[in-house]
């Protein structure tokens, strides 16, 4: 008798324990991640130039820290964190240039070449970097402003090089994500803007 007791709690033991390491593989105590997006720059008058649309071709490169999809925080201290949970729909070079290339063509005065411009046609070339795209934290720990800044080239086959030096900084009105991710989006948009109008 006794061994059936020992046997029946041995089992239920060991249910218990294959039933808690299920669990373990659908439970976290670590928060969802979430997603964000940008929009690019559109509603911009629109006006095609007597020249004709013209192509571009688009590289984006982040300097070493940005290379990535977590959106940063940069502490008064240099260090450079993500904020937990929270991450861009893809890796920020890839999505800046697709900011910046839709942009581009919602102007109205350029398409995005990928390589299949017509023979004879003039290319244009867009260099951009990365140097600056976090929140910037207080003392206290809390985001302060938000921060982006490139720079690059834009120079087409018979132009001269245009240097671009873009950048913005926008508050952050609320330590909530959805404001932090608002002010990424003013930034962007004024940057985008300001490059717009530097390049002929």
């Amino acid at each position: 008798m006794k061994r059936d007791r020992r046997l029946v709690s041995f089992v239920m033991l060991l249910v218990m324990l294959v039933a808690g390491a299920c669990s373990g593989l659908t439970q976290s105590d670590k928060p969802a991640m979430v997603k964000w997006w940008l929009n690019p720059v559109t509603g911009l008058a629109v006006t095609t130039p007597a020249s004709g649309i013209k192509a571009v071709e688009l590289s984006v490169t982040a300097v070493p820290g940005l290379d990535t999809d977590r959106i940063l925080a940069l502490s008064d201290a240099a260090a450079l964190k993500p904020f937990i949970g929270a991450s861009w729909v893809d890796y920020l070079p890839d999505l800046v240039a697709s900011l910046v290339g839709r942009s581009l063509e919602a102007s109205g005065r350029f398409r995005i070449d990928g390589g299949s411009a017509a023979r004879g046609t003039e290319t244009c070339q867009l260099h951009l970097e990365l140097r600056e795209f976090f929140a910037e934290l207080e003392p206290s720990g809390q985001p302060g402003a938000v921060q982006v800044a490139m720079s690059g080239t834009y120079q087409c086959d018979s132009g001269n090089v245009t240097p671009l030096r873009l950048s913005a900084t926008v508050p952050a009105n609320d330590q909530q994500m959805k404001a932090i991710v608002a002010a990424f989006q003013s930034a962007m948009d004024k940057v985008t803007i300001d490059m717009l109008a530097q390049i002929p």
